[in-house]
């Protein structure tokens, strides 16, 4: 008798055991579940705060471009070697653009420096140029974020239309 009660409890603690892991949890259907792949890189924090700064002035999200990406990515390489920043050769860049991704117009932001995408953000937002051309008529956005031998970010924005 005393080994049928033992198999009595063993069979559903059994059940339970296999049925729950540590590695599952319990969502109920009304709960939303957000997936990420993990904290954004620093290119893709300053997008976030470029379309949340155009979305707070009624203006349209950009959209980021390989095709610009690599553009600024090229021109802040260029100006680590240079160390120096500036809008040096802006117009081949634009005339690439043009070539590639038809674009009829252009605008570049360059900064170095700041060690954030919220501190870069807030020093482009300080200056008028570099402010006209985050609120600009532009659709799309190439972003660069280098660092430099001694850590320091060098940053490029390429804009275009």
């Amino acid at each position: 008798m005393m080994s049928r009660k033992i198999k009595f409890w063993i069979l559903p603690l059994f059940f339970i055991v296999i049925s729950c892991s540590q590695d599952e949890s319990i969502i109920a259907p009304e709960e939303e579940v957000i997936i990420t792949s993990g904290p954004l890189s620093i290119t893709e924090q300053i997008l976030k705060l470029v379309n949340e700064h155009r979305q707070s002035i009624g203006e349209s999200s950009l959209v980021r471009n390989s095709v610009a990406d690599n553009l600024a990515k090229d021109h802040t390489y260029y100006m680590i070697s240079e160390n120096n920043i500036s809008h040096d050769n802006f117009n081949a860049r634009f005339q690439e653009l043009q070539q590639k991704v038809d674009a009829k117009s252009a605008g570049e932001n360059v900064a170095s420096g700041y060690p954030t995408a919220k501190s870069v953000m807030n020093g482009w937002l300080n200056s008028s140029g570099h402010k006209a051309n985050i609120e600009g008529n532009f659709t799309h956005l190439g972003i660069a974020a280098i660092k430099d031998s001694q850590g320091r970010y060098y940053y490029t924005q390429l804009f275009y239309r």
